[in-house]
Parts: structure tokens; sequence; C-alpha cells
């Protein structure tokens, strides 16, 4: 019918738009996070773009039930504060009447959510999962920035290099500096040269010109100038990745005896829900009076979301720690307040002083 099309595009329209603002929020938001990453070398630029787009799709479970609770809040609101739903209630069409697209486009949008929350979203970790651990794995010398001092740990090492080429060929103004137990050695080039996997497992960083000092602890010192030195540098492998609750199979959650699994697979199951219950709620609270304003109500709908949120995380906590069974409690909690708010109470309370006064 036209009202169905009609009230379909009311809520369409700002759902469009309030989802392409968060998701364009989230994107920037993430990609600054992982920039941060690049600039220090532990990302390249195809990675950042890789991991930026997988988080934006973790993202889209919880981004969607909020566009489509504030689109409701919008449309409707609009509809009410140009008194449009009053005149069509004058002609005959009562607020139930009104419901049905609404909760058709949240049905669906509900088995959309589903969708993204059981494949979608532990397909997006262990992706995201793998090329975190290949960018680990790389060697070092991959993900060195220019004019900076990188400590390495496990070697004792530190590596100064004061310029880098484009494709990381090229280098200038090399300092090594390595400490293993008492002994000292640094090395000094003004030019070099990465040659990249050179033999199976290994890249070949070649010196020119290059100055060797070496403190011995227990032993004379040692110093060498040699037109060419040569350092075997190991090509990284990424380590498995093992196991992770949130790139397991929703299916496979559901049969482990883990909490923390359980806690996944419940919050996994629950987005959905969430999204159609939102929804539902957003129509009793979009209701104002004529000239009242569309938004009158906004700011106790975005609280109650942010409670709602608040609480399903408290909840799954508790599940993963063994605290408690289940965060079904939020969600039944969220669907009697929905229940609550939808009873005309004002109507009934009109009616029973009517029904008292024909007893007396």
């Amino acid at each position: 019918m036209i009202i169905d099309r009609y009230l379909r595009n009311e809520i369409s329209v700002p759902f469009m738009a309030v989802n392409v603002v968060l998701f364009a929020i989230f994107l920037t938001f993430s990609l600054t996070r992982f920039l941060i990453d690049a600039n220090s070398g532990l990302l390249h630029a195809a990675e950042v773009i890789q991991l930026t787009f997988l988080k934006s799709l973790i993202s889209l479970e919880t981004l969607l039930p909020l566009s489509l609770y504030l689109a409701v809040m919008i449309g409707l609101g609009r509809l009410y504060s140009d008194s449009e739903i009053y005149a069509m209630r004058a002609c005959g069409i009562s607020e139930m009447r009104l419901l049905r697209p609404i909760v058709r486009f949240a049905l669906l949008l509900a088995v959309l959510i589903a969708l993204f929350s059981v494949f979608v979203r532990p397909w997006a970790y262990a992706k995201s999962y793998q090329i975190k651990a290949q960018a680990a794995a790389s060697t070092a010398v991959d993900r060195i920035q220019p004019g900076r001092f990188y400590t390495f740990g496990d070697s004792g090492r530190t590596i100064f290099i004061k310029g880098i080429s484009r494709r990381g060929a090229e280098l200038d103004k090399v300092f090594i500096r390595t400490r293993e137990n008492g002994d000292l050695q640094v090395i000094t080039s003004d030019t070099g040269h990465m040659e990249f996997e050179v033999r199976p497992g290994y890249h070949r960083l070649v010196l020119n010109d290059a100055s060797v000092y070496k403190l011995v602890a227990d032993g004379p010192d040692v110093f060498a100038e040699l037109g060419t030195f040569s350092l075997w540098v190991p090509v990284g492998e990424a380590d498995e990745v093992g196991y992770k609750t949130k790139s397991t199979a929703t299916f496979d959650l559901g049969d482990s005896g883990s909490t923390r699994d359980l806690a996944e697979f419940q919050w996994r199951m629950s987005t959905p829900l969430s999204a159609l219950l939102l929804a539902l709620l957003a129509i009793p609270l979009s209701r104002s009076k004529p000239r009242q304003g569309r938004y009158a109500r906004m700011l106790a709908a975005i609280v109650i979301y942010t409670l709602y949120f608040n609480l399903m995380d408290v909840a799954r906590t508790w599940v993963e720690s063994g605290a408690s069974t289940g965060i079904w409690w939020v969600p039944t909690l969220l669907g009697l307040l929905v229940l609550v708010l939808f009873v005309p109470w004002a109507r009934l309370a009109r009616k029973l002083p009517r029904k008292r006064g024909r007893r007396s």
C-alpha cells in the first residue's frame, strides 16, 4: 500500500544517512589507530587498508542496530511533529497498522545482522589475526622507518638508518649495535642495500665501506674496516594463530564448554534480537505532541541505548568469568521496557473511573 511505502521511505532514508555517518566515523577512527602502527613501522600500507576494512565489517553488527534505532526515532518523530500521525489516525489508520512496515523492515535488517554476527564476524577476526601474525613475523628490516632507533630485546640489537629508499633496497648511514654476554659490537656504514630472499629463508644486508668495532669482555678488542660487509637476516615466518574465541565458527562455540566461548556465542545470537527490540523501543519513544519537536526524546533514547549495551558488556563479562550463565536477562529487561511503553496507560486510566462510576 501507499502508506507502507511512505513509512518505509521515512525510515529507510534516515537509516542510510545515519549508517553512512556512523560508518564513516568508525572507519576514520580505525584508520587512525592502524596508521599509528604503520608510522611506527609495525604495519604496511596494504595491511592498514585490510585491517581497517575488516574492523569496519565487524562494527556493522553494532552500527546497524544503532542506525535503525535512530532512524525510527527520526522518521516517526517527524511524522508526529508534523501531525501526520494524527491525520492518519483521523482517517481510521491505527498505530498497530502503522507498525507493520516498520516491523517488516526491522525483521529484514535483523536477519542481515544475524548473518554478520554468525558468519562475517568470525571470518573477519580470523583474517585480522592472520594479517597481524604475518606482520609480527616479518623481518624487522622490512619495517624500519628512517631516522629512528629500533631496539630488539631478543637479540640485544639496536639499529638506526638515516635514509631508506622508497623500495627499501638502498640504505644511507647505517648504525647497528649488538650487545651479548658482555660483548659490544658496533657496525657503521655510509651506504648499503638489502637483497631480499637471496636464499630460502634469508635476506642479505650488504654494507659498503663498513667499520666494525667489537669490545670483548675477556679478550682483545677488535676493529676492522671492510670494503663490503654482509649480514644474513632471517625471513620471519608467521606463527600459527592458534585457537581464538572470536575467530571460531559460531556453531563450534555452542558445543564448547568454555565460559569465554559461551559468552561469545550468546553475544552473536543476541545481536539480531537487540536490533529488533531497539527498533520496537524507538516506536513509543518517538511519540510526541504536535509542535513539540521531532527530537524531543532523542536524549532519552540515546541514554537507554548506552545503558543497554553497557549492561550487555557487563553481562558478557560475567559469563566469561563464570559468575553468570547467560546474558539474556539484559534483552529481557529491554523487552519488558518495550511492553511497558506500548501499554496505553493514559487510555486505561480514563476507563477505570468510568467502570467505577457504573458499579456505584
